[in-house]
């Protein structure tokens, strides 16, 4: 497969909204006079997730800090080989602001060198990497999340983006993006994350929209939420807090 082209860093306001799929249709028939299937359209994500064995990063994420980072192995291939393109990414959000931070290389490759089996070529961002991972004391493979997505752009303004994710999964064991795609279901039946990118305000078509579906942002993390679901977290920040 043709490896992707890429922005090694970008910046952009994110906002999450888990909707049904009937109001997706009715949304998406909205969306056509103003928008227009993005170069890759559909597209199936594999996600890695590094945090510590605590699960600290994910733990102060969710604790809605002014700042929060995540690190994470990303592939775009339904079914990844060694060889497959990989993203390694830093992903930080400040307030509303969503900063990335990435790499591209072989996914064998990604998964050896966050497990410091192996090398890759320096650049900036790779000391990003090994600077969080030493700030966190080391990181390993936590959780593994897919979705296939569907995805939009303005006709207008094309940093004007809406990505559909559906069929998330998730999963704690066989932590690598070459185990396959199992996992368990992480949203309520017959729903999506509707997920709008935008440079800044949205544009006035789409607010207006928005508001006549009476379609309401909801703070979703597609790891947060996993986490929750595979753990005891009020029990954990109840023993964290308490060790303070």
């Amino acid at each position: 497969m043709a490896k992707k082209t890429f922005k090694d860093k970008f910046q952009r306001i994110e906002t999450k909204y888990v909707i049904s799929k009937e109001t997706l249709a009715d949304l998406l028939k909205e969306f056509e006079a103003y928008m227009a299937e993005d170069e890759h359209a559909y597209s199936t994500i594999g996600n890695l997730y590094y945090d510590t064995p605590t699960y600290q990063m994910i733990r102060e994420s969710l604790e809605k800090p002014y700042f929060k980072e995540k690190l994470r192995v990303r592939t775009y291939d339904a079914s990844p080989q060694a060889d497959s393109q990989a993203f390694l990414e830093i992903k930080k959000k400040v307030r509303k602001v969503v900063y990335k931070r990435r790499l591209s290389t072989d996914l064998l490759a990604a998964e050896q060198y966050l497990a410091g089996e192996c090398q890759l070529e320096d650049s900036q961002i790779k000391k990003e990497i090994e600077w969080l991972c030493k700030r966190y004391g080391g990181v390993q493979p936590m959780m593994y999340i897919y979705y296939n997505r569907y995805s939009l752009k303005g006709l207008e303004d094309s940093n004007v983006r809406i990505t559909i994710d559906y069929d998330v999964a998730y999963r704690t064991k066989e932590l690598s993006l070459l185990a396959g795609k199992d996992g368990k279901n992480l949203l309520p039946d017959n729903h999506v994350i509707m997920e709008i990118k935008v440079p800044g305000a949205y544009p006035l078509w789409l607010a207006e929209i928005l508001d006549c579906y009476h379609v309401f942002p909801k703070s979703f993390s597609k790891y947060g939420v996993a986490y929750k679901k595979t753990t005891d977290y009020k029990g954990v920040i109840r023993h964290v807090r308490s060790v303070i």
